[in-house]
């Protein structure tokens, strides 16, 4: 725990948030299904950690078939293994004393990364496998992570810009260190405050002495929805929901205490989306989901992808997590490459032109799978611009 924090003020907070989380969910029913987790709080950082930590464990579950007498790299034994996983995603039902370790585990991260973010990350980079921070581990952190999604979403593109498939976390650490200084991608804690209290009333200042709360949130524009073809549970809690009562995401506080990033925290925390669903804290913004997660459901399509509505500009038509995947599968993690090939692509004037740039130049330079589904999401984009 942070020096920082009051852990015993933190732990007894998530024991009674959770302690009423579970009685009213277990006053209605006796097992909870997945969709009811992706509501299950109003703090959607904390039902992604607790989807998160069920997650790891069906992944756990998929490693647990394999034997040493029979062959898991055939094709035909892969793909049953997969359907059949994703099925068993599909039927979540966890009981309350299954439930409750995972939920008090998730609400405290979920606390100790709003009040303590540097600690949070810093902690989790040290704790990497191998002490590296990879494009693996950099997907599943930006697709994990609600509260200050920001840091997580610039650890990635800072991989991403550097042409390397991993570093060291010491560098990712740097990362950090300079993302945590300029303040600039944390979010405003305000709304986060509140909404924790409407389930027990949070007093930030037991928890964090030291933490500066500004209450004049600001809002953000939401996030255009994307949509995608995914087979598990696990993908299609991750899409992307357009509602009539959709949130807007907090912006950075006013003033945010000296971080010491070097501590080490001794929280685990992960974290991964919301859903639409009707339950009492049915939450609907999500960060960008088009990354792919271990067991990845294949492609259904058979061409490079479908028309959505119209868009002036095919640059700013693509979301953060689209950029990190398109650099990464389609430009070998080229970022200038990525840029300059997107900016001659918004400067066609027909879509036979920008296909012909697809097809004759840039599939051939850079050996795309034309139905891989990056660069079908890629096309679907360009398609949007000529629609």
């Amino acid at each position: 725990m942070p020096g920082s924090l009051n852990s015993s003020a933190l732990n007894q907070y998530a024991v009674e948030f959770t302690t009423k989380i579970l009685d009213e969910i277990y006053g209605q029913k006796t097992v909870v299904n997945g969709q009811n987790l992706l509501t299950l709080t109003p703090v959607r950082q904390v039902n992604l950690g607790v989807v998160s930590l069920i997650f790891d464990k069906w992944k756990a579950e998929a490693q647990a078939f394999r034997s040493p007498y029979f062959d898991f790299e055939q094709e035909e034994v892969k793909n049953a293994l997969q359907e059949f996983m994703n099925t068993v995603s599909r039927h979540i039902a966890v009981q309350r004393d299954d439930l409750q370790p995972l939920l008090l585990s998730a609400t405290k991260d979920a606390l100790l990364l709003l009040l303590a973010p540097g600690d949070y990350f810093g902690d989790r980079l040290r704790n990497m496998p191998g002490f590296t921070f990879n494009t693996e581990s950099a997907q599943h952190m930006t697709k994990y992570t609600h509260i200050h999604a920001g840091v997580a979403k610039g650890l990635a593109l800072r991989l991403a810009d550097s042409g390397s498939d991993f570093v060291y976390a010491n560098q990712a650490l740097n990362w950090l260190a300079e993302t945590m200084d300029s303040g600039a991608s944390l979010d405003h804690y305000t709304t986060y405050i509140e909404q924790f209290s409407s389930v027990k009333p949070l007093d930030v200042s037991a928890i964090s002495p030291n933490l500066i709360v500004n209450n004049s949130p600001v809002e953000a524009p939401a996030a255009e929805p994307q949509k995608q073809d995914n087979q598990s549970f696990f993908d299609t809690a991750l899409v992307e929901v357009e509602t009539e009562n959709e949130e807007a995401r907090p912006l950075k506080p006013e003033a945010v205490p000296a971080i010491d990033i070097s501590r080490e925290s001794s929280m685990a925390a992960s974290a991964t989306t919301s859903g639409d669903s009707n339950g009492a804290y049915s939450r609907t913004n999500s960060l960008n989901n088009r990354f792919k997660v271990d067991m990845p459901a294949p492609s259904s399509e058979s061409t490079y992808g479908n028309v959505s509505p119209k868009v002036d500009s095919i640059m700013g038509s693509i979301a953060l997590g689209q950029r990190f995947m398109f650099v990464n599968q389609l430009f070998d993690r080229n970022s200038d490459a990525f840029d300059q090939a997107i900016h001659e692509l918004d400067r066609a004037s027909t879509l036979d032109e920008a296909q012909n740039i697809v097809k004759h130049k840039l599939a051939t330079k850079y050996s795309w799978d034309e139905n891989s589904p990056a660069a079908s999401d890629l096309m679907a984009i360009i398609k949007r611009k000529f629609n």
